[in-house]
C-alpha cells in the first residue's frame, strides 16, 4: 500500500505548489465571505470554498507525506538497519491507514456539504 502511495505521490508531485495556491485562494474566499457578507445570498461561495480547502490540504499532505517513503530493506542491510527501516515503514503504514480514513471522511463531508449547498442555494 505505501509503495503504491509513494508512486502516486511522486507522479503528482508537480501538483504540490498548485494545491497550496488553490488552498490559499479557497482560504481567502472563506475569509472574504465571512467578513464581507451581510446576507444569506452573500454566503453562496462559503461551502464550495471549504470543500476546495479540504481537498487542496489533502492533496498537499498526501504528496509531502508519501514522497519520502523509505524503500524495503534488502539483503545487504544489517539486522539493526533492517529493523530501523521496518520501523520507519511501519510508521508510514500507520500514517497511510490514517490517511485513508481521513480521505473517506473528506469524501463524506464533501458530499454532505455539496448536497447542503445544492439544496440551499440552487433551489
Amino acid at each position: 500500500m505505501i509503495d503504491t502511495f509513494k508512486k502516486i505521490a511522486q507522479a503528482i508531485k508537480i501538483l504540490r505548489v498548485p494545491s497550496i495556491a488553490v488552498g490559499l485562494i479557497g482560504l481567502v474566499s472563506i475569509v472574504v465571505v465571512i467578513f464581507s457578507s451581510s446576507s444569506r445570498e452573500g454566503d453562496v461561495y462559503l461551502i464550495p470554498s471549504v470543500v476546495v480547502v479540504l481537498w487542496s490540504m489533502s492533496t498537499y499532505v498526501f504528496i509531502t507525506t508519501f514522497c519520502p517513503v523509505p524503500e524495503k530493506p534488502d539483503k545487504s542491510f544489517k539486522f539493526l538497519a533492517k529493523l530501523k527501516q521496518k520501523i520507519y515503514r511501519g510508521w508510514y503504514w500507520f500514517v497511510g491507514l490514517v490517511f485513508i480514513g481521513s480521505t473517506i471522511a473528506t469524501v463524506v463531508l464533501s458530499y454532505r456539504l455539496v448536497l447542503i449547498w445544492f439544496r440551499g442555494y440552487l433551489n
